[in-house]
C-alpha cells in the first residue's frame, strides 16, 4: 500500500468515526425528544418537524459514506417520518424502533450482509398518506419502487399500501441496484425513464446477476408492447402501463408473480 493510499484510508476512517460519533449524539437527542413528545412537554407538530429535519440530515450524511446498513435505515426513517402529518403513540413507538437500531449500529453492532435484508424488513412500514392502516391486513411483502417522479411514485405507493404491501422508493437507478442487492425485495417496479439509465437497462442488469435474477421486475411506462423503446426487455419482466390500464396491469403483475 502506498503512502497516499494509507493516508486516504486514514482520512476515510476519521470521517466515518466522526460521523458515527455525531450519529450517536443525534440518536441520543432524538430519544429525549421522543420521551418529551410522549409526555406532551413538546407539542407533536414541533417534535415531528425536528424529527423530519434530523432524519433528512442523517440520511444525507450517511449517503456519502461506506456504511451500507446505516444508509439503508436512515433512508427508511426519512421515508417514514416524511409521510407523517401527526405523531401519536403508535407512530412514536415505530419511530423508536428506527432510533434504537440506529443507536445500536452507531455503537458498533455487527450485522452480516446475509442478515441485512431481514433487519431492514423488520423495520416499521411507512404510513402512506390517505390510507387507513387500521383496516388493512399488513403483508410481509416488500416492493421497491424506482420512480423519480414524486407524483407517480405516490400513486403507485397508495395502490400497493391499500393492498397491505410495504414499499420503499429510490429515485436513482444506480442506487437502486445496490438497494436491491442489499435488501432483496419481493418485487421491483421501475419507471422507464431513470436519467442515464432506463427501466430496460435496470431490468437487464438485475436479471443478469445471479444474486437478483429471480426477483420479479416490472417496468412502469406509457409505452405499449412492441414499442422500439422496450427492445431488449427481458421476457419475464412485466409491463405496467400508465393511464386507464394501470390498475389492471398492476393487479395482473402481482398475480403473475404470485405477490400475495
Amino acid at each position: 500500500m502506498s503512502l497516499n493510499d494509507a493516508a486516504d484510508n486514514e482520512n476515510e476512517l476519521r470521517v466515518i468515526n466522526e460521523f458515527l460519533e455525531e450519529l450517536r449524539d443525534t440518536a441520543s437527542q432524538l430519544q429525549v425528544l421522543l420521551g418529551n413528545m410522549r409526555s406532551k412537554s413538546v407539542p407533536s407538530v414541533e417534535g415531528l418537524a425536528t424529527l423530519k429535519r434530523e432524519a433528512s440530515n442523517m440520511r444525507s450524511h450517511a449517503h456519502a459514506l461506506n456504511l451500507p446498513l446505516i444508509k439503508l435505515i436512515t433512508h427508511r426513517l426519512d421515508e417514514y417520518v416524511g409521510e407523517l402529518k401527526d405523531a401519536g403513540v403508535a407512530e412514536l413507538d415505530e419511530i423508536q424502533v428506527f432510533i434504537d437500531k440506529i443507536e445500536k449500529l452507531a455503537d458498533g453492532e455487527a450485522v452480516s450482509d446475509a442478515d441485512a435484508p431481514a433487519v431492514v424488513r423488520a423495520l416499521p412500514a411507512k404510513r402512506t398518506a390517505d390510507i387507513d392502516f387500521g383496516k388493512i391486513e399488513k403483508k410481509n411483502v416488500e416492493i421497491l419502487l424506482v420512480v423519480p417522479e414524486k407524483a407517480m411514485s405516490r400513486i403507485v405507493e397508495r395502490e400497493l399500501a391499500a393492498c397491505g404491501y410495504r414499499t420503499s422508493t429510490i429515485r436513482d437507478g444506480f442506487a437502486a441496484m445496490e438497494t436491491v442487492v442489499r435488501t432483496r425485495p419481493d418485487m421491483v417496479v421501475a419507471s422507464m425513464e431513470l436519467g442515464m439509465l432506463s427501466g430496460v437497462d435496470l431490468a437487464c442488469a438485475l436479471t443478469a446477476m445471479p444474486v437478483t435474477e429471480n426477483i420479479p421486475f416490472a417496468v412502469l411506462t406509457s409505452y405499449e408492447w412492441g414499442n422500439p423503446k422496450l427492445k431488449g426487455l427481458p421476457p419475464r419482466v412485466s409491463l405496467i402501463r400508465k393511464g386507464p390500464q394501470f390498475g389492471d396491469d398492476l393487479a395482473e403483475t402481482l398475480s403473475r408473480f404470485n405477490i400475495t
